[in-house]
């Protein structure tokens, strides 16, 4: 028979096992490897406490929310406790009762009659009927109809003057004579030489209407910052007073400022002889400045652009998404225009479009 093989050597005996020792450490690191990789997930989930929030941008975020409170039921209602109709009982607010809730102050005493009767009779008191006390006392949470002021802001300076005016006295005549029902109400802020005024303060009145818009100021410079800042001034009145549920601001104008806020303020500063002209876009910026704070405050904006498209610059549409309103371009607008523009914004806020 032939003789057997020989033996491998050693030493390659010894490689190979190193090898597949090797092998076997690799395959055992790669598994260690992909078992300490998460997978990466396609959505990511921040914990709030963990974002960082400009506080600016939180502010104006509260505010505006405090200002416009819910949406639709919130905006057409106006709840207090002397006016209006009885809708439910609520705690009192302070010591003085303003409208008593009979019925539910009755029943938070019920549960009470035993026992304090039996104390009046202990103490040697004349009993009564009917023991209330005044933890029990409820009173009336009211509701009423809210009605919307609609302000007109408008451009008196300019060759264009006296046709803007005149379309926006008879826009405040159509809206008057259609708001007896709505308990809306009007005003009107032209703005012109170095201010604006209020030449009909907000009211529903027709009579006072046409006694206040017989004179129509024109000409001069044209504030429009100012008249923005009295907008947002008498806005922020009409809605802290109780009455009005909604605030629309009508500006009709070309977006063509050249007068200051401080100089329609009367600043000393700016009514030196030597004080410095403002800029175009300092101008601009002040109009941008008035927008945003009328949109913090609730009040809602709607532009009508009366340039010629010929020189536009624009800037009418920038004002109204400052304040994140509505814009119009009706450079021939009639009041009738005007008003039932000013109508169909309103019933949009109205259902919270």
């Amino acid at each position: 028979p032939p003789p057997p093989p020989p033996p491998p050597p050693q030493d390659n005996m010894e490689q190979e096992e190193d090898d597949s020792e090797e092998k076997d450490e690799e395959k055992e690191n790669e598994e260690q490897d992909n078992q300490e990789q998460p997978e990466v997930p396609q959505e990511f989930m921040f914990e709030s406490e963990g974002v960082v929030m400009d506080p600016n941008v939180l502010m104006f975020a509260q505010q505006q929310q405090r200002a416009q409170g819910r949406s639709g039921r919130a905006k057409t209602l106006i709840f207090s406790e002397d006016r209006g109709r009885y809708i439910k009982p609520m705690l009192p607010k302070g010591d003085k009762v303003k409208r008593l809730a009979v019925d539910a102050t009755l029943r938070a005493a019920a549960p009470f009659q035993k026992i304090r009767r039996n104390q009046a009779v202990s103490e040697g008191k004349t009993p009564r009927r009917v023991y209330v006390e005044k933890p029990d006392m409820r009173s009336k949470k009211m509701a009423r109809k809210a009605g919307a002021l609609v302000m007109f802001v408008v451009d008196a300076s300019g060759s264009m003057a006296l046709n803007r005016m005149s379309a926006a006295k008879g826009a405040c005549m159509r809206l008057l004579a259609e708001s007896y029902t709505s308990r809306d109400q009007v005003c009107l802020i032209p703005f012109y030489g170095e201010k604006a005024e209020v030449l009909l303060p907000p009211s529903k009145s027709i009579a006072m209407a046409r006694s206040r818009l017989d004179s129509l100021p024109c000409g001069g410079g044209s504030p429009l910052a100012h008249g923005l800042s009295q907008a947002v001034r008498l806005g922020m009145q009409a809605q802290s007073s109780g009455d009005v549920g909604r605030v629309m601001v009508v500006l009709i104008t070309d977006g063509r400022a050249n007068i200051s806020l401080a100089r329609s303020n009367e600043d000393p500063e700016a009514l030196k002889p030597d004080a410095p002209k403002p800029s175009g876009e300092q101008l601009k910026d002040e109009v941008r400045d008035m927008a945003k704070k009328l949109g913090v405050a609730g009040l809602q904006l709607l532009v009508i652009d009366t340039e010629n498209k010929f020189v536009s610059t624009g800037f009418a549409e920038e004002i109204a998404k400052a304040a994140n309103g509505k814009y119009y371009y009706l450079p021939n607008a009639n009041d009738a225009a005007i008003a039932a523009a000013a109508s169909s914004a309103m019933a949009a806020a109205k259902a919270g479009v």
